[in-house]
């Protein structure tokens, strides 16, 4: 059992990390605190923009 949960880690790792990379790539393109919050509060509701647009 305990190989079965390390495999799915290992599948699922990397679409999590690419995922948090593409969040942390969208927020540092911010041009200011005001548009910062309103890419936060994007993310937040499941509505970015563009090519960093969460589809899941």
């Amino acid at each position: 059992m305990h190989y079965l949960t390390g495999l799915f880690a290992w599948i699922f790792e990397p679409v999590s990390l690419a995922e948090q990379r593409r969040t942390e790539r969208y927020l540092s393109e911010s041009a200011d605190i005001f548009d910062l919050e309103r890419r936060m509060r994007a993310l937040d509701q499941g509505r970015a923009f563009g090519p960093y647009a969460h589809n899941g």
